[in-house]
């Protein structure tokens, strides 16, 4: 639970079940407004790769990059992970932002691959780095 800066109103943070709105849908904010250009990245975006991920899971498609680190499973999903780590130390020794961003990119898919093999919520990790952030 948190307070805006004037101590007038609550944000409580819950974990949804359901539809929110009488239409159906999770939220009464589910229309976007046309504000003429589209932001450079979704607020949501680690969401929604985790979901495709663990869609491409469920229901395999052929020639998939995502299915054949599931088809091969836990040892090459951890290989593809620790090689993009180490491509990520080095696109930060290279001073190369443009690089970095990318293989941090591809780091975080294989570790939302990874959350998915194990079935471990990217809810959970938020989790953790709220209750280390609150420790600080």
């Amino acid at each position: 639970m948190s307070y805006d800066c004037d101590q007038d109103t609550i944000l409580l943070q819950v974990e949804q079940i359901g539809a929110a709105c009488h239409t159906g849908e999770r939220s009464c904010f589910y229309r976007d407004i046309d504000l003429g250009e589209e932001p450079a990245f979704s607020r949501e975006v680690v969401h929604h790769v985790y979901k495709a991920v663990k869609d491409r899971r469920d229901n395999p498609k052929e020639g998939s990059y995502t299915n054949y680190l599931f088809d091969e499973g836990i040892d090459k999903i951890l290989k593809k992970v620790g090689e993009e780590s180490s491509e990520v130390i080095i696109g930060a020794k290279n001073n190369d932002n443009e690089n970095l961003a990318m293989e941090i990119a591809d780091l975080t898919y294989h570790i939302l691959v990874l959350l998915a093999e194990k079935d471990l919520p990217v809810e959970r990790v938020k989790e953790e780095l709220t209750k280390r952030m609150k420790g600080d």
